[in-house]
């Protein structure tokens, strides 16, 4: 390698360093680096009959979307892949250790509304 091409290369890495990590998924997904990594493409992706998903991402890895709680006035869903899970509903992304916890948190912005929590 030229001087030339190992500057430019440098110079590269230094001004997008992002762009050298672009499409790096990480070997497993856990709490501490879900937000902050490549979010992989799901593939292939089923729906049970009871409205939870199950799939498979570009890499390889298997994802599911279940149902924590569905009735009329309560929709939330936990999204697991690897070691790293969170909660979605229509009060957003809910991150909680447990179903009984993130019920728990949807229940109060259910009661309280979004915006009053916030203040």
């Amino acid at each position: 390698m030229s001087a030339l091409t190992a500057r430019l290369l440098l110079l590269t890495i230094l001004l997008f360093p992002d762009s050298s990590l672009a499409g790096f998924v990480p070997q497993e997904y856990t709490q501490a680096n879900f937000d902050s990594s490549y979010q992989d493409q799901p593939v292939h992706f089923t729906r049970d009959a009871s409205g939870n998903f199950s799939g498979t991402t570009m890499s390889g890895k298997m994802f599911t979307q279940t149902y924590v709680a569905a009735s009329i006035s309560v929709r939330l869903q936990k999204f697991s892949i690897d070691k790293a899970s969170f909660y979605i509903s229509s009060y957003g992304i809910i991150n909680a250790a447990s179903d009984i916890e993130a019920l728990s948190i949807y229940l109060v912005k259910a009661r309280w509304g979004e915006s009053e929590l916030l203040t």
